[in-house]
């Protein structure tokens, strides 16, 4: 089987790769009877960064609620781009791990160096950023649809801050071969569907006009 499965990692974090899908309201509907839902939450993405390094294309970090789950922090730092395919380094934990800057909910700033965990913190300062301030949230429809041996997809109905609705399915099957899979299976089905390099958290400070 090509690549590298679900334990690759990079200075001990997972390796998550990516591909999206951009499709029409239609092509969503169609995707969603053709799939297998294995579930289907609302999620509310609240987005912090430094708001002076918003352009330089650093990552996200984020932290989401969904029903009847615990909410988790999330960094995602870019690696490279492979065709549509990105691959990230991806920091993931409870955010009642995070401490009181973050919990129960974030401050509007908080200082890197004394207000975020050790391994968050030095991604971070790699980065050069030292302070992040709470930009907003957006709002996201996630279904996980089953496509049998090939795999899962996700798939978003995410309503921006300036109230528009964008569309896309989510792959993120770590084998390479059945990661190609998905998205054949998903262009079949969806003529509309498009990969793009432009990502939820591009969109929102897009929307807000912070680009």
């Amino acid at each position: 089987m090509s690549g590298v499965g679900e334990g690759e990692r990079s200075s001990g974090f997972p390796i998550e790769k990516e591909t999206k899908l951009v499709v029409s309201p239609e092509d969503y509907q169609v995707i969603l009877r053709e799939g297998t839902v294995l579930d289907c939450r609302d999620q509310l993405n609240i987005y912090l960064h430094d708001p002076e390094r918003l352009r330089e294309g650093l990552g996200s970090f984020r932290i989401r609620f969904e029903s009847d789950r615990q909410p988790m922090a999330t960094l995602k730092i870019p690696i490279r781009w492979v065709g549509e395919m990105r691959e990230m380094v991806e920091i993931e934990r409870p955010l009642s791990e995070m401490g009181p800057g973050f919990f129960p909910r974030p401050r509007r700033w908080i200082h890197i160096g004394s207000g975020v965990p050790e391994d968050y913190a030095k991604h971070f300062q790699d980065l050069g950023i030292l302070r992040i301030r709470r930009l907003g949230w957006m709002r996201n429809h996630r279904c996980v649809l089953d496509f049998g041996e090939i795999g899962q997809v996700e798939l978003d109905r995410t309503r921006l801050p300036d109230g528009r609705f964008h569309y896309e399915a989510e792959i993120e099957e770590p084998y390479e071969d059945k990661h190609a899979a998905l998205v054949a299976a998903v262009k079949d089905i969806a003529p509309s569907a498009k990969g793009t390099r432009i990502g939820k958290f591009t969109r929102f400070i897009a929307s807000l006009g912070l680009s």
